[in-house]
């Protein structure tokens, strides 16, 4: 399946190809545990869990959020099951915008009560 890569340590995004097997996420993204952050109603961007914990980290923003670490975005059918990435690279190129090296974002977590 074709997928595209965001690297804020060498401030590139390119196209990935990713099997069909989630343990290759880990080596792609180069994380422990990812999370998935859904840019639209097809694309998801499969994110290092745990990139706000690193300390020599990079960030980029993308659809107004800031996000730690190495990203990878792929496409989902109806099934919600994996599929092609239904952007372009250019698409993600202008959504991308990297943060520059020496920018931190502080850990956040916020409970609310249920009444």
């Amino acid at each position: 399946m074709k997928g595209i890569l965001i690297n804020p340590f060498d401030e590139t995004i390119k196209e990935a190809v990713y099997t069909g097997d989630y343990r290759e996420i880990y080596a792609l993204v180069e994380c422990r545990t990812f999370d998935c952050v859904y840019l639209d109603n097809r694309e998801v961007l499969y994110i290092d869990d745990e990139g706000l914990l690193v300390n020599e980290t990079r960030y980029f923003t993308i659809n107004n959020r800031v996000l730690a670490g190495k990203g990878l975005i792929l496409g989902s059918d109806k099934d919600g099951e994996t599929a092609d990435v239904g952007l372009t690279l250019q698409m993600v190129k202008d959504m991308v915008q990297f943060l520059p090296e020496g920018h931190k974002e502080t850990p956040y977590m916020e409970f609310t009560a249920w009444k």
